[in-house]
């Protein structure tokens, strides 16, 4: 029997501004390691599906791939925050900022 744990409250806003267009997108857990609580947690702000030149978009909210992939948002176009990013340990390469012409990140 699997024993799941709501959170509620809101979560990790990363945007600068609400305007933006998104898509839906199937977030893999290869590579994720254990937090201190055995979860898996991809966080708001990661580009996917990496931090590469095949950066496709940055992560809306965190993504929990504890047992396996799960779904999330990817944003394509809109106003992304790199105090957010900072505060939530997420780093955004120059070579996927590159891929991404319609999304501004503002300091």
């Amino acid at each position: 029997m699997k024993v799941s744990c709501k959170e509620y409250g809101q979560p990790v806003e990363i945007l600068k501004y609400n305007d933006f267009l998104g898509a839906p997108c199937m977030v893999s857990n290869a590579g994720v390691v254990s937090d201190a609580n055995g979860k898996k947690i991809v966080k708001a702000g990661t580009p996917w599906p990496k931090n590469d030149a095949t950066c496709m978009g940055i992560l809306l909210h965190d993504v929990d791939v504890t047992y396996g992939e799960a779904p999330g948002t990817y944003v394509f176009e809109g106003s992304i925050d790199n105090t957010k990013l900072t505060k939530n340990n997420v780093s955004v390469a120059a070579e996927a900022k590159a891929k991404l012409p319609r999304v501004t990140f503002f300091d």
